[in-house]
C-alpha cells in the first residue's frame, strides 16, 4: 500500500473521531435505536447479549423468551412457543439486529453476540424500561 501525503483523506461519514482521539463510528441514529427497542422479543436479546461475558447460544435466547412469555392458561404448549419464538428470531429480528450492528449472528455456530452499536443501546433499554410498564409475563 503506498501512502501519498499529496492526497487528501478521504473519511466516510460512517466514521468519526472518538473520544479519546481513535476513529470511532458514528453512534446509531434515535430512529435506528428506536426500530431496535420497538420490539419486546429485540429488546431481550439486546438485554441477553449486553449482560454475557460472550456470545450467547441461540438455544438460550429462545428458552428465556419463552420463559418469559409462557401462558399455561393459553392452549399453546412451550415446545410450540419456542419454536415460532426461534422461527421469528431467525426470520425478523435477528437480521434485523444484525443489519443496524447491534449484534453479531454466527449462523453455523447459532450464536449471538454484541456488535459494534451494542453498547449505545444499554441507556436506550433503560430509558424504554421507564417509558413502557413491564408486562407481567417479562417481569
Amino acid at each position: 500500500m503506498t501512502i501519498h501525503p499529496d492526497r487528501p483523506t478521504v473519511v466516510s461519514d460512517e466514521v468519526r473521531l472518538g473520544n479519546d482521539g481513535g476513529i470511532g463510528r458514528r453512534p446509531p441514529s434515535r430512529e435506528t435505536i428506536h426500530q431496535a427497542v420497538d420490539s419486546d422479543r429485540r429488546r431481550e436479546v439486546i438485554r441477553c447479549v449486553l449482560a454475557a461475558d460472550g456470545p450467547v447460544p441461540l438455544r438460550t435466547l429462545v428458552g428465556r423468551l419463552a420463559d418469559a412469555e409462557h401462558d399455561p392458561t393459553v392452549g399453546t404448549t412451550i415446545h410450540r412457543l419456542r419454536q415460532r419464538i426461534h422461527t421469528s428470531l431467525c426470520r425478523t429480528h435477528l437480521p434485523l439486529l444484525e443489519d443496524l450492528e447491534v449484534v453479531t449472528w454466527d449462523r453455523a455456530r447459532s450464536l449471538v453476540g454484541p456488535a459494534a452499536n451494542c453498547g449505545a443501546f444499554e441507556s436506550a433499554l433503560e430509558i424504554d424500561s421507564l417509558e413502557r410498564p413491564i408486562p407481567a409475563r417479562l417481569e
